[in-house]
C-alpha cells in the first residue's frame, strides 16, 4: 500500500484560475518545513464499503500536474490519469489507509476518516515536517504545531488534490471489486452512495456484510 516508483512525472503550468497550487507548500518551505504532506480521504459519504485516505508529499518542489483538482470535480477518466502519473513518478511519495465498514460502524465515521488519515501519515516512505490536512479538523494524534487543517484544500492546494485524487481511485477500485462479489447492488456505478438504484436494491436484497450498519436507512431495517 507504499510505493514510490521512479518514472518521469508530467509537468505542467500549475493550473490555471481557481485550481491547486503549491503556494500553501511554498509559504511552510519559507518557514523551514521541507516535507510537506497533504491528506484527505474518500468515502465518508456511501452507505457501504471502506473510507480510504492517503497522503502525499511532491518531494520535487517544481512538480506540477495539469488538470488534477478536487477529486470530485474531476471525471472518471481525468482521475484515472493523473493517479498513474502521482503513484509512477519518483517526485511523488504517498500512502493510503482503509478503515471498513465494521470499524466504521463501530468507533463512528468521522473518527475512523480521522484515523484513516493518521494512519496514512505514519505509512508515508518520507517523514513530513509539515502536514496539510483537508477539511474543518485534524487528527488528535497529530501535533497542532506542525498540522493545518485547510477547508476545501483539495482545490487550494496541490499536494491536498494529489491525495484526493489516490484516495478516491483507490477507494473507486475497491469498490467494483466488492460489485463482482455482490453484482445486484450496482456499486460499481455508483461507488455505495445512497442513490435511488442502490436504495431501491437494499430494499428489495437487505444489506450485504460491507454495509454501514450505523448509516440509513440501514440502521433503521
Amino acid at each position: 500500500k507504499v510505493r514510490k516508483v521512479a518514472t518521469s512525472a508530467k509537468r505542467g503550468s500549475g493550473g490555471g484560475t481557481g485550481m491547486p497550487t503549491r503556494e500553501l507548500e511554498e509559504q511552510l518551505w519559507s518557514k523551514g518545513f521541507k516535507v510537506v504532506a497533504g491528506v484527505d480521504e474518500a468515502g465518508r459519504g456511501p452507505l457501504v464499503g471502506p473510507v480510504v485516505a492517503a497522503a502525499c508529499v511532491l518531494t520535487d518542489p517544481h512538480f506540477e500536474l495539469d488538470g488534477i483538482n478536487d477529486s470530485k470535480k474531476m471525471t472518471e477518466e481525468q482521475r484515472e490519469h493523473c493517479y498513474e502519473i502521482l503513484v509512477n513518478s519518483q517526485a511523488v511519495a504517498y500512502a493510503w489507509h482503509a478503515i471498513d465498514a465494521k470499524e466504521i460502524d463501530e468507533i463512528n465515521i468521522l473518527q475512523a476518516t480521522l484515523k484513516a488519515m493518521d494512519m496514512a501519515v505514519m505509512k508515508l516512505p518520507v517523514k513530513p515536517d509539515f502536514v496539510l490536512v483537508d477539511g474543518n479538523r485534524i487528527p488528535k494524534a497529530m501535533d497542532p504545531a506542525t498540522t493545518e487543517a485547510i477547508v476545501k484544500g483539495d482545490g487550494k492546494s496541490l499536494c491536498i488534490a494529489a491525495a484526493s485524487v489516490i484516495a478516491k481511485v483507490e477507494r473507486d477500485r475497491m469498490m467494483v471489486q466488492l460489485d463482482k462479489a455482490f453484482p445486484q447492488y450496482g456499486f460499481a456505478q455508483h461507488k455505495g452512495y445512497g442513490v435511488p438504484q442502490h436504495l431501491a436494491a437494499i430494499k428489495k436484497h437487505g444489506p450485504c456484510p460491507h454495509h454501514r450498519r450505523t448509516f440509513a436507512p440501514i440502521k433503521f431495517m
